[in-house]
């Protein structure tokens, strides 16, 4: 054995021995694939990700910050349909996106909640119709107003946020913390017709949510993303069936499912199933397909793929 490798053979027994304390996993589940990539070179930080309600099939994403206050419509073959800029927004740091249906229209909520420093006195959740894709054929750039602005800051002061999704059933937005161990879980009122002037509103402080595992000594040892910051949330959704919840960090997948008539908020505190992340090295999205069977990843990177997990 090369004295090279012999190096790092006490790392690699550390490794092993920190797997016994992971959160439990099905060992039957079939392994990821790659569906295609992201062809536009604009979509160098993809960080939202949501499947679209009008048009199955259709991905509407958008970048990290640094980039204009607009969405992508990209097909399922992985090439851009069109661009949707909201007009009223401005992308200081849009970390998630969610889709869902209100009132039988499907609704787009984009979230401006990154904060790496824990500096921002407010952060700003916007919604607004989901237009139809198919509309792209005619008009490949679509300008839009949101007639929802939601600035709002959290009860116990500013935080890093990079995971949002929507609680239909009862009529919350639901947002998971980033930077804390381990993340806390915020509510906030989900309303279609909303003006900066409101605000701001209050996120409330819900409960830690359970199963999220911090990184051992070993990984802590791992360079990247992929060491220290490997439980650090980066994503969240729930299907549009109201069946499961997954929640991502750098590391893994956790997988919420919710027994029937139980809070959404209760269930985020139980042991979840946790899915290990393959070749991914900056993953900060996911989303539902539109039945719920299926999760779809990517990760920030040029020309990134499009992971799909089978759940059901």
């Amino acid at each position: 054995m090369a004295p090279s490798v012999l190096r790092y053979l006490p790392l690699f027994a550390l490794i092993l021995a920190g797997c016994s304390t992971l959160a439990p996993m099905h060992a039957d589940r079939p392994g990821p694939e790659t569906l295609t990539h992201f062809e536009d070179a604009r979509l160098n930080e993809i960080s939202g990700m949501a499947c679209s309600l009008r048009e199955p099939g259709v991905l509407w994403v958008h970048n990290d910050s640094g980039d204009k206050p607009r969405l992508f419509a990209v097909g399922p073959d992985g090439k851009t349909r069109g661009i949707l800029e909201i007009t009223n927004a401005i992308a200081r740091d849009w970390e998630d996106m969610a889709l869902v249906n209100i009132d039988g229209k499907p609704w787009l909520l984009i979230a401006d909640v990154g904060d790496n420093a824990s500096v921002r006195d407010d952060v700003v959740i916007y919604l607004l119709p989901e237009p139809d894709p198919a509309d792209f054929a005619d008009q490949p750039v679509m300008r839009v107003t949101a007639p929802s602005v939601m600035p709002f800051r959290y009860e116990d002061g500013p935080r890093d946020c990079e995971g949002v999704a929507i609680d239909p059933i009862n009529g919350k937005i639901l947002l998971i913390s980033k930077r804390t161990e381990p993340p806390v879980l915020y509510s906030l009122p989900l309303l279609t017709q909303c003006d900066d002037d409101d605000g701001p509103y209050v996120a409330q402080r819900i409960n830690p949510v359970g199963g999220i595992v911090a990184p051992t000594a070993a990984e802590k040892l791992i360079p990247g993303r992929l060491g220290i910051y490997r439980s650090q949330v980066t994503g969240f959704d729930i299907s549009a069936d109201n069946r499961s919840a997954a929640v991502l960090t750098y590391g893994n997948v956790y997988i919420y499912n919710r027994p029937v008539g139980e809070r959404w908020t209760d269930v985020l505190t139980h042991p979840p199933v946790r899915i290990p992340i393959k070749g991914l090295p900056q993953a900060e999205s996911l989303c539902f397909d539109e039945n719920g069977s299926t999760l779809l990843l990517t990760t920030e990177a040029k020309q990134p793929p499009l992971i799909r997990y089978r759940l059901r």
